[in-house]
């Protein structure tokens, strides 16, 4: 899946620890990036955004294990951005990379 190859390298770039890469099935992949040593992230990356993937991340949240969920999709056209959980198109990775920074916090708070 090409969105989720582009974000691994993204995060890979940026000093962002991917911890697991889960492919629930052959339309979504799951990252979980690493904000500090008891902080997790999930990431989930599908071709088209729905509203089932935003409530699977909003249930991990509130299973607990992550502190934060994002969705990155890779096709505008029947995509539906639109939900509780942040939402980035694979041309909005610098964003999100942005995003995954400011909830690391400085650099001493993350280690």
């Amino acid at each position: 899946m090409l969105v989720s190859t582009d974000l691994h390298s993204e995060l890979s770039a940026n000093d962002l620890s991917c911890v697991a890469t889960v492919c629930e099935n052959s339309r979504a992949t799951d990252h979980a990036v690493v904000l500090s040593p008891t902080r997790l992230a999930v990431i989930r990356c599908v071709e088209r955004g729905t509203p089932a993937d935003h409530s699977a991340l909003a249930t991990m949240l509130a299973e607990g294990d992550f502190v934060w969920a994002g969705l990155v999709y890779g096709e505008r056209e029947r995509s539906e951005p639109v939900g509780l959980i942040e939402t980035f198109h694979i041309d909005e990775l610098d964003q999100l990379v942005a995003r995954l920074r400011d909830l690391r916090g400085p650099p001493d708070e993350a280690r």
